[in-house]
């Protein structure tokens, strides 16, 4: 240990030079009583402290620590830290008192402190194969679970519940968490299941809470929209400042607002600048959209002359120290165009004195040229997009998860120095990465989910805006929301003074904890542990609610019955068929007439170009997006992009028009007087104009206005099929309008009614069962978990309950369906493949489907798909000696179906093709050049790959030639930049 003598009572004061906070004295007191601790408190209060002090306190017992995270990324982060913090002797590249474990990397674990994925631990617990990663729990006095309250994170939360179930109970517990709803309840159930574990009684294993809602920076929020910036909140904090209510419409419903009644980005950020907000993180829930908000600051520089020097300087540096290559590059691509700046690149390359500042000193001189350097470096660096590269040196950056690693961390690390003062970042910023800003921007309110398109729950809110305010710098953290057409500032009050929702419990059985479990415990001890979930924990203490929910939902049903009594049910069946198929008929209609407006395009091209003043159109496309086609009047001509010039043009809503050619779906032989059209006085055309709607006209053009629409009314040419099409549509209305429930007063009430009434049965059941599982105690996930089984025994798995080879093989992989794991890498069609086609079969197997618009210029190998099952071997005999994965998919989706069991079971080909040439030694940018995807997907797709190769070794029942191909395939596929 660094500069701290072993002793057993340490002095906090010794070892943080600083006056701790109330809640970290009490979380230090309740470590050195024994127990182990819950501490809940807001983003970027101190909460790592009580980490550190445990870390202390166990090296000075000669103890061990393990500090778990959820993500690779801030396990390495951890890493790196506690190196500085704790390490004391170099060993090679990292020091002796520090390890690293997260699946693919192994450092030093046997070391003091280990930091590692919380998985990693989870396995570890196991005691089973997969757990066998170079340590042990041997000598360990303390697991810090940071970021605990990923415990209600849908995909991976049951990865905490089973660390905290299977924690040997003499081991503490540091839970660090943000804010929650219900950190009594997470507390309470630590103690419980610690209890339930403790085979000595005599000693009693406690935890306790330290919760606290203490923010060393305090947060203002605030509201932007097209007027400017306005505090959100009252003068109480409690409700909405008053000034920004919107007026609502007759019907007492808000309208919603056009976009161009919202802020755009540049208003918000000149809107903060001038209130000195930033350094800012601005956070938008889109890969895209961060990408462009960066593209579109073209001439926005938000760093000062010295900055943008340092800027510059660590750029260069990062960029082109040690990388001859890319010195290459940039001197030959410089060498006619800017002799001046490749003889400094030359003179930089050669580390020459001063070399440095006379290349910066040119940029400051030469901005244009500034700018397609850094762009050029851009493309020809390995994981830096070119576009992206030029606004860095002005202090702006994107940060998302399409990016590389690299890149991110070199954001991440300018952010802190305080060069980067704009950060354009989707959510996953949140995710524990140190980067404090002076305000947070939340763009948008709703984002797309599993579910749809939601509103953000409290906890993302606040977790997102806690983001804002350094400590010891700044007096008070910002965080400003803008209008949206959807969301204004009332939802933006409403998340702001809401607390923090509860956690909840996503405790799911998956295949490898049913093997893992059966192979170190009997079916009633596994049944036993999942007794001890948070799940059933929690599904306990909802006895009560559960039992007011059944009777509230049997009244509202008898209300809906008794309203319903007199409707025959088959009427709602026979009236929604009807709706559907109007529906159907409205879409194809519309096919229709896009069809024809696109022929009526075709014809009347050439015309366009000849069109003279007061001649009348309708304008419909690109630029002018409206249904149905809109009249108007040709006003003038101006130049336009291509060869056809563009029409400004009067509607009949009284509005102008600037129309491409593009934009003119129809040309009648109707004429406004001209005497008419000479009235019109055209705004000026100063300045940028856009196609698409213009200016609003005057009192004269209104006139004009109603005069298209009398000389328009029934000029449209509607096509035969539309007009045939039309008729069915008129037919099926007819019978809609004729139907049954149309003698009641509102069908529609009536049919909302019933859907309410088959939603509520549906509810009414759930609950009905749940509650009486409750009551009798039953294991909340137990059927789940016998589900499994029956599905593990149907493919010989586990014989009664004990894992069969396969069981064996399956229980030693991670994944997200460890039995199709287990089955492919045990069927023998992998045993036999060259590293590179293996690479490409095991990505296929983990690889999601992609979305339909994705694409890969690399088609897979002939050898990969064979081995998929995809293609047939052209050895018959080869056919018959392994199984057919395909068929063994098929075959487990459907007794996963039959068995209520939703794993998913991937069979992916669209995007292997690159898995397996990165294997082969192609490049990244071509890589990159070659797919649809963000260089960050690829780079996950690659990782996760080489994360099941690694177990392959680790799984004692594959062939050793299997196990061979796959430590070549990751020698092969671990460079730069996975």
């Amino acid at each position: 240990m660094k500069d701290h003598p072993a002793t057993l009572q340490l002095n906090p004061k010794e070892i943080f030079p600083f006056e701790l906070d109330d809640f970290q004295k009490q979380a230090i007191a309740a470590l050195n009583a024994g127990k182990s601790v819950v501490v809940c408190a807001p983003t970027g209060s101190g909460k790592t402290l009580v980490g550190e002090y445990a870390i202390y306190r166990a090296m000075s017992r000669g103890k061990r620590v393990f500090y778990t995270t959820p993500l690779k990324a801030l396990s390495n982060q951890k890493f790196r830290d506690f190196q500085q913090r704790f390490g004391s002797e170099q060993v090679g590249q990292n020091v002796k008192e520090v390890g690293l474990i997260t699946g693919d990397i192994l450092i030093n674990p046997e070391a003091p402190i280990v930091v590692m994925t919380t998985e990693i631990f989870r396995n570890m617990l196991y005691e089973t194969p997969i757990g066998q990663v170079g340590t042990s729990v041997k000598d360990v006095e303390a697991v810090i679970l940071d970021e605990c309250h990923y415990i209600s994170n849908k995909g991976r939360g049951t990865v905490w519940e089973e660390s905290i179930i299977y924690c040997p109970p003499e081991i503490q517990i540091v839970a660090l968490s943000a804010t929650i709803g219900n950190p009594q309840e997470l507390t309470d159930w630590i103690e419980r299941v610690r209890e339930k574990a403790n085979v000595d009684k005599k000693k009693k294993y406690t935890c306790e809470l330290v919760n606290s809602d203490y923010r060393p920076v305090p947060l203002k929020f605030h509201f932007i929209n097209k007027k400017g910036l306005f505090p959100l909140l009252n003068a109480k904090q409690d409700k909405v400042n008053p000034r920004l209510k919107l007026k609502s419409n007759n019907r007492g419903s808000r309208r919603r607002l056009n976009r161009e009644d919202c802020p755009e980005i540049a208003d918000a950020i000149a809107a903060m600048q001038e209130k000195e907000m930033l350094p800012c993180i601005y956070v938008i829930f889109s890969r895209r959209g961060c990408d462009r908000a960066v593209e579109d600051l073209t001439s926005l520089v938000l760093v000062s002359r010295e900055e943008g020097k340092k800027l510059q300087a660590i750029l260069l540096e990062f960029f082109l120290a040690n990388n001859y290559e890319l010195q290459k590059i940039l001197v030959e691509y410089f060498a006619e165009k800017e002799p001046e700046l490749q003889q400094k690149l030359v003179s930089y390359a050669a580390r020459n004195e001063g070399a440095l500042d006379e290349l910066i000193e040119f940029f400051a001189r030469n901005l244009k040229i500034k700018t397609e350097f850094f762009q050029v470096l851009g493309q020809n660096s390995n994981f830096a997009r070119g576009q992206q590269l030029e606004p860095l040196t002005r202090g702006i950056a994107a940060h998302h998860a399409g990016v590389l690693p690299a890149w991110k961390e070199l954001v991440e690390k300018l952010f802190e120095l305080g060069l980067i003062k704009l950060i354009f970042a989707t959510a996953t910023l949140s995710a524990g990465i140190n980067m404090p800003a002076r305000t947070t921007v939340i763009s948008s309110l709703s984002k797309r989910s599993d579910e749809g398109h939601r509103l953000l729950t409290p906890s993302e809110f606040l977790q997102i805006a806690g983001r804002a305010g350094r400590r010891g710098k700044d007096i008070i953290g910002h965080v400003v929301t803008l209008q949206t057409p959807f969301e204004g500032a009332k939802e933006a009050a409403y998340l702001a003074t809401t607390g923090a929702e509860a956690l909840r419990s996503w405790f799911t059985p998956s295949y490898g904890m049913v093997l893992n479990l059966l192979q170190k415990h009997t079916i009633e001890e596994a049944k036993n542990l999942l007794e001890r979930s948070f799940a059933e924990y929690l599904a306990q203490l909802k006895l009560e609610p559960e039992q007011e929910a059944i009777a509230s939902i049997t009244t509202e049903l008898a209300k809906i019955d008794i309203e319903l009594a007199a409707i025959d049910t088959a009427h709602f069946a026979s009236f929604e068929k009807l709706r559907e198929r109007l529906r159907e008929e409205y879409r194809l209609l519309e096919i229709l007439q896009k069809q024809a407006e696109s022929n009526r395009k075709q014809k009347i091209a050439p015309l366009i170009p000849k069109i003279e003043p007061g001649r009348i159109v309708f304008l419909k496309g690109k630029h002018v997006k409206i249904t149905p086609p809109l009249a108007a009047v040709t006003i003038a001509k101006i130049p336009g992009a291509g060869r056809s010039p563009d029409l400004i043009c009067l509607g009949k809503d009284n509005r102008y028009y600037i129309a491409s050619s593009n934009d003119v779906s129809d040309i009648t032989n109707e004429f406004i007087p001209e005497a008419e059209i000479a009235k019109i006085v055209l705004p000026s055309l100063q300045g940028k104009i856009q196609l698409g709607r213009w200016r609003k006209g005057n009192e004269i053009t209104a006139e004009i206005g109603d005069l298209i629409a009398k000389q328009t009314n029934t000029f449209q040419q509607i096509a035969p099929e539309v007009i045939e099409q039309q008729l069915v549509v008129d037919k099926v209305q007819a019978q809609l309008d004729n139907h049954p429930l149309q003698q009641y007063k509102s069908p529609g009430s009536l049919i909302k009614r019933h859907k309410q009434r088959v939603i509520l049965r549906g509810k009414l059941h759930k609950s009905q069962v749940k509650y009486q599982k409750h009551k009798s105690y039953s294991s909340y996930y137990w059927e789940e978990f016998l589900n499994l089984i029956e599905v593990l025994r149907e493919f010989e798995a586990i014989s009664g309950f004990t894992p069969t080879a396969l069981g064996e093989a399956a229980a030693t992989i991670r994944g997200e369906n460890e039995l199709w794991l287990g089955l492919a890498l045990m069927s023998g069609s992998f045993d036999d493949l060259a590293p590179h086609h293996l690479a490409a079969a095991i990505g296929a197997l983990i690889i999601e489907t992609p979305r339909s618009d994705s694409w890969c210029n690399y088609e897979p190998s002939i050898e990969v798909l064979q081995a998929l099952g995809i293609k047939k071997p052209a050895n018959e005999a080869r056919e018959v000696a392994i199984a057919n994965l395909s068929e063994t998919r098929r075959k487990l989706n459907q007794i996963q179906n039959r068995y209520d069991v939703a794993m998913p079971v991937w069979l992916e080909r669209k995007l292997i093709g690159s898995i397996e040439q990165w294997a082969l030694g192609v490049e990244w940018g071509e890589l990159c050049e070659n797919t649809s995807l963000d260089e960050g997907d690829i780079l996950r797709m690659i990782r996760r790959t080489v994360d099941i190769l690694w177990q392959i070794p680790q799984v004692q029942q594959l062939p050793e030639n299997l196990q061979s191909n796959a430590r070549k395939a990751i020698a092969q596929m671990k460079r730069f930049p996975v």
